[in-house]
């Protein structure tokens, strides 16, 4: 899908000035993302980087503090669009950040105010959904994932959306849980059961029917994105939808089908320790009849209660499309049930159907800037990201900005379940492209995304994270030495911390929220420019420098002044 800008949109809106001063870089500026790449402790028993040795990425950042073109940004919390300086940033509001130069208020904010004003149970929507399921004693499916990470879901929303559903007279609520271990402590899933369990079991008191239905782990059972492997969706929705275990899950020691979840988790672990929490099987909930006590049926309701996107898209497809166009697997028989998403999850092609919150609506990219203002622009990552240089990057849009003067290409990335073994993934064909794009000499402005530190960081082996630094660290060799022939400008940055942050043990696979690096090496460089000095903050601007600080900053090294609405440049020209 295009999104084109008429001439007189071009006009009236993208419009950039000169910079007075006339200083101008013709390219090409290259803008390098180090996916999950925090500044960590100087320690290499807890900071693979530091144990990892890049060398390359090293003397990069030496050359850059000595010409006063390196700084340490912030990457989550206010700085981002979230609401408390304690919330751990990640890839989408990273990417958000990045490619618009604003600060808009993002997915969880978005659900807590709905819910703080009271607007949640009065949309149209609501009454349409769970209004409905009350009134005609309907049961109510609530999925997604169970944890206070904060990154697809909170604890606090999830009750909240029961209490709401019964205050909406909802008599029977079943709860298909999907296990965390990546945004929380890896083994921390029984935590969250005994909480919602409590909470289910409070809402006999105003005869309410709540109980667990099904459950499993994140990366094993509906939390696919990007189309990487939609049998994890397959499994999800036949636990959740039809009561069902495959068989392949199914063992003499792992039957599928359990009396409550702690027993489920509980065998799981015993059986496979190695698996934690994210990988937990699938598993379905029966009664003393042996049968499944959460089934969909025809007219029961669904509401998936994660407010992030790129995991919540898959799984609304298979609720929301005939099977006309739905080709990834067998759904068998679909029962008729409403299903709501807790938000818009992908804004241009509009899926779910139908959500509860609508979207902050992101205006003026840069990627429209560039596109108005005669840039050519080219976008790569492989499939684990690809949505975050395009979609994210370009304010929750799908497709190109102007399609004949951009390029945007994947990398069909490893299963995730070689991650931890193949921890190189697929960074030296994401290299290629960029390298084949820059040769071209098609492209002002590039754009690309290395996964590895945050992919890898998610699985929390040590050593892993380590070969994964060293890869990045030969394939940015690479790609400066390519721009350095060009003459060009290579940024490097991160969109929020992980890698950076790990132990022996394996026990830490979360985002953190640690300052993210930001440097420039310029090819050109002749001392015209250097950046703003440390603990200096741009105008206005309490939060401090952060990712949004750089869109402004790349127009300023294209001869721009950048928009008022952007925050301002790092740049101090001299």
């Amino acid at each position: 899908m295009t999104i084109k800008l008429s001439s007189q949109h071009k006009k009236m809106s993208f419009s950039l000035q000169k910079l007075k001063n006339g200083f101008k870089r013709q390219g090409p500026i290259v803008w390098c993302v180090l996916d999950g790449y925090g500044l960590g402790k100087d320690d290499p028993n807890v900071n693979p980087i530091i144990a990892a040795k890049p060398t390359h990425l090293n003397s990069l950042i030496d050359t850059a503090k000595e010409q006063h073109l390196f700084k340490a940004i912030r990457a989550h919390g206010a700085a981002v669009g979230l609401p408390y300086e304690s919330d751990m940033g990640n890839s989408e509001v990273g990417h958000n950040a990045m490619g618009c130069g604003q600060i808009y208020h993002q997915g969880t904010m978005l659900v807590d105010e709905s819910f703080s004003s009271g607007k949640m149970f009065e949309t149209d929507n609501w009454k349409k959904v769970v209004g409905e399921c009350g009134k005609h004693n309907k049961t109510l499916h609530m999925f997604g994932l169970l944890s206070d990470g904060n990154i697809h879901s909170h604890m606090h929303q999830i009750f909240q959306l029961i209490d709401g559903a019964v205050k909406s007279s909802v008599k029977k609520i079943r709860v298909h849980v999907l296990l965390d271990g990546r945004d929380v402590p890896p083994e921390s899933g029984l935590v969250y059961i005994n909480r919602i369990e409590e909470k289910l079991a409070s809402l006999s008191a105003s005869g309410v029917d709540g109980k667990i239905a099904s459950g499993g782990g994140r990366m094993y059972c509906v939390m696919d994105r990007y189309n990487s492997d939609w049998s994890i969706v397959r499994r999800g929705w036949n636990m959740m939808v039809h009561g069902h275990v495959e068989a392949a899950d199914i063992s003499g020691f792992y039957p599928g089908y359990f009396k409550t979840a702690t027993e489920a988790i509980e065998k799981c672990r015993q059986l496979h320790p190695d698996k934690k929490d994210q990988y937990n099987l699938p598993f379905v909930i029966v009664g003393e009849d042996g049968k499944p006590i959460g089934k969909m049926e025809d007219g029961d309701v669904c509401i998936n209660w994660n407010f992030r996107g790129d995991r919540a898209v898959q799984i609304s497809r298979a609720f929301d499309e005939p099977n006309s166009t739905f080709t990834f697997f067998d759904r068998g028989v679909i029962p008729k049930v409403k299903y709501a998403g807790l938000l818009e999850y992908d804004t241009e092609v509009h899926i779910p159907n139908t959500y509860l919150v609508p979207p902050p609506e992101i205006h003026n990219t840069l990627s429209e800037y560039t596109c108005a203002n005669g840039i050519t622009a080219y976008a790569v990552a492989e499939t684990h990201k690809y949505g975050h240089v395009t979609y994210f990057w370009n304010g929750n849009k799908s497709g190109y900005v102007n399609q004949s003067m951009e390029l945007y290409e994947c990398v069909d990335s490893l299963p995730n379940s070689e991650t931890e073994s193949h921890p190189e993934m697929k960074a030296v064909e994401v290299t290629d492209k960029i390298l084949a794009a820059l040769q071209s000499k098609k492209f002002q402005f590039l754009r690309m995304n290395y996964a590895n530190p945050d992919m890898v960081g998610h699985t929390g082996n040590f050593d892993s994270c380590v070969r994964a630094v060293q890869c990045i660290d030969k394939q940015v060799a690479r790609l400066a030495a390519e721009i350095e022939k060009q003459k060009g400008v290579l940024i490097i940055t991160a969109d929020h911390g992980n890698v950076e942050d790990k132990t022996q043990k394996g026990d830490k696979t979360s985002h953190t929220t640690a300052d993210v690096l930001f440097t420039i090496t310029d090819y050109s460089y002749n001392g015209e420019y250097t950046l703003v000095a440390d603990g200096v903050k741009p105008d206005g601007e309490p939060e401090g420098p952060g990712l949004t600080n750089i869109a402004a900053t790349v127009l300023n090294l294209f001869g721009f002044e950048a928009p008022e609405s952007y925050r301002k440049s790092l740049i101090k020209f001299k």
